[in-house]
């Protein structure tokens, strides 16, 4: 028993029909052409469907006497699966120019691809992909029919890339466009107008100017524009990536990741998290939640793991053991998931099932499984939780805070040189320059000049604004230090450098517990986060809030990073701000006290009182005080002012009487 399909070729001065009709028309008309010898495309795609699906089509080639100008073939009744045979039917009567009419159904199945007024059929052998789990397939397929138009095709990859599906990454912009231009029902139209409502009123604009360039662009070209927005994101997120290596381009850096970590870019919003804590003089741990768990919807790994965290440790929020454990477990059968899934590419690639792969030292599974201390205090346990994941900004940033015991923390050097030496080896132009100092001055642990010129070399060829004093390499030295500063950019390698030559700090190696003066052990809970990271569902995503109004903190050319504004307390360090403050203080005292009528006298108390207004400029800089502190010095700021006061009034006096 068959089911029968007609097999006819159209004139190649007709033009593709674009509705069943026109089809219909079109192939009543070549039906009652003219008698004609076999088609020989009818015989090619005979034999190469019975070479690809044997059994499944009844065909019959006959001889001299076949003159039809179309041709009936049958699909076998008793076939299990008609789905891949057909398509693959199809798939050759394209690439002859063929067209395939079922009589049953009255669909045409043509030779430009299409198949009139029924959208969903191109697409059928994608959707059997994307069923099998062959994501790659159903991408290629939802593109290619994408390309012609298939609105079926564009809203699919539109819901891919809104919910990152088929292994793309999400972009809601391209999302709800191709949304909007594929909905082909009231249900598929309601859900896309649903999402492209919850779009700010700027977003919508931006979307719907896409959406006319993408309904403008034929073909291939519709491809292209969606690739390229898709790059662009991911090329932004790189750049701040790169950028945030020169920590004098950290504002420029960080701008660019808030807009891709809002086009729904995971990576993009995993660092947003830090980045609403680092840099800025009112830290917003609320925020770092919201963009964390972003990410860790969106399928971040990490970002599950930090998010497991934030709930453990009440970051930004309350304390929730539950939730934790939630996507503690998430973030566990992710990792598992993804193991496997390596494994079972390295058997298939390898001889015999046997993975080629190296095999894990023993001593790193004992180190990943080391408790982690907590300090107690955010600032310091943030930015350590990513400076162990290996983040360069954080690591430099938790060396200056042991280096100048910022945070509550007291002042440890090796520790410092150990997170600079971080944070260097993996490009960070101002941890280079850093640990040249450190290793120049012997702070932290032994010194050696040679390497700290080495480093200072690499810190310029890294870009680093810090000025560097003239190096006096000898020429002798020229050869050696020019041979360390390669050995020292070598990818993964300069830590590995430093400890041959004896000069690594003398502490655990950044990722370990924190010195024990300067935490307070929390040892059930990190246990839980150092070892048993996991993952699962979550809220929906909603619209981000708007964070509060800050400033960054701002930095002098010739300043270190040491002068970043921070919030919390720290160890007194003098400088010429205090001095300042000091002397303008006491000839303000002494002009208060002995008040003496001449002119140059209050002239010289004037310039003093100049000093004293630069010292309180200077070092009311110190963000880091306490708030009593802050206010002793508000205090002692005014005493000056109100001197100035009251030598601009008598020199006043003194000019009109002169």
């Amino acid at each position: 028993m068959s089911y029968t399909i007609q097999i006819w070729e159209k004139p190649a001065d007709w033009p593709w029909p674009t509705t069943k009709a026109e089809a219909d028309a079109q192939y009543e008309r070549a039906e009652a052409g003219r008698q004609v010898p076999m088609n020989p495309k009818f015989v090619a795609w005979a034999q190469a469907v019975e070479q690809r699906s044997p059994g499944f089509w009844d065909i019959y080639l006959g001889g001299p006497e076949m003159t039809d100008p179309t041709w009936g073939v049958g699909i076998n009744t008793r076939a299990s699966d008609w789905g891949a045979p057909f398509d693959d039917g199809w798939e050759q009567a394209v690439r002859l120019g063929l067209n395939l009419y079922d009589p049953q159904s009255g669909v045409h199945y043509l030779g430009n691809g299409d198949a009139p007024e029924e959208p969903d059929l191109p697409v059928q052998r994608a959707a059997r992909a994307r069923k099998a789990g062959d994501d790659a397939t159903a991408w290629a397929e939802y593109r290619r029919w994408a390309a012609r138009g298939n609105p079926h095709a564009l809203y699919a990859l539109g819901r891919a890339l809104r919910f990152g599906t088929m292994g793309q990454r999400r972009h809601f912009d391209l999302a709800a466009a191709l949304q909007l231009m594929g909905a082909h029902d009231a249900e598929t139209r309601k859900d896309a107008q649903a999402f492209f409502q919850r779009f700010p009123e700027e977003a919508q604009a931006r979307i719907q100017v896409l959406m006319a360039r993408l309904k403008s662009a034929p073909g291939e070209q519709l491809l292209q524009i969606i690739d390229n927005d898709r790059k662009a994101v991911d090329d932004a997120v790189a750049r701040s990536q790169q950028l945030a290596l020169y920590s004098r381009k950290r504002i420029e850096a960080a701008d660019a990741l808030q807009p891709a970590a809002a086009q729904g870019h995971e990576v993009a919003a995993f660092l947003q998290a830090l980045e609403t804590v680092i840099g800025w003089e009112q830290p917003n741990f609320e925020n770092a939640r919201y963009w964390c768990q972003r990410a860790a919807e969106w399928d971040h790994e990490p970002a599950k793991r930090l998010f497991a965290l934030m709930h453990e440790r009440g970051w930004g929020g309350p304390v929730d053991m539950q939730e934790a454990a939630k996507w503690n477990a998430a973030a566990q059968e992710q990792r598992l998931r993804a193991q496997k899934k390596q494994q079972a590419q390295e058997e298939a690639e390898s001889p015999g099932g046997l993975s080629l792969a190296p095999m894990a030292s023993a001593s790193h599974g004992s180190a990943a499984a080391a408790p982690v201390v907590w300090t107690g205090n955010p600032l310091r346990d943030l930015p350590g939780w990513y400076a162990r994941e290996g983040d360069p900004h954080a690591a430099f940033h938790l060396g200056t805070n042991d280096e100048h015991g910022r945070y509550g923390g007291p002042v440890n050097l090796a520790q410092a040189r150990a997170w600079y030496a971080q944070a260097a080896e993996a490009g960070h132009a101002d941890a280079t320059y850093n640990l040249g100092t450190f290793i120049e001055s012997g702070k932290g642990g032994p010194k050696d000049v040679q390497v700290a010129k080495a480093l200072f070399m690499l810190a310029n060829t890294r870009g680093t604004t810090m000025q560097v004093a003239d190096l006096g390499i000898k020429p002798q030295e020229q050869g050696p230090v020019r041979a360390l500063v390669v050995a020292l950019r070598e990818p993964g390698r300069l830590r590995a450098v430093l400890q041959q030559r004896g000069l690594a700090a003398a502490v655990a190696a950044p990722g370990g517990a924190a010195p024990a003066a300067a935490v307070v052990a929390s040892t059930a809970a990190a246990g839980l986060s150092a070892s048993d990271w996991g993952r699962t569902g979550g809220a929906a995503p909603q619209a981000p809030r708007p964070a509060p109004s800050r400033a960054r903190s701002t930095r002098n050319d010739d300043e270190d990073e040491d002068t970043d504004a921070d919030t919390q307390g720290s160890g007194f360090s003098l400088h010429l701000g205090h001095v300042a403050l000091g002397v303008g203080v006491a000839s303000v005292l002494l002009l208060l006290a002995f008040f003496k009528p001449g002119a140059s006298f209050r002239m010289g108390m004037f310039a003093l009182g100049l000093v004293a207004a630069f010292g309180a400029w200077r070092t009311a800089r110190d963000f880091d005080w306490s708030p009593l502190a802050r206010a002793v010095v508000a205090l002692l700021a005014a005493i000056p002012l109100l001197g100035m006061a009251v030598c601009l009034g008598l020199l006043f006096k003194a000019f009109r009487a002169r």
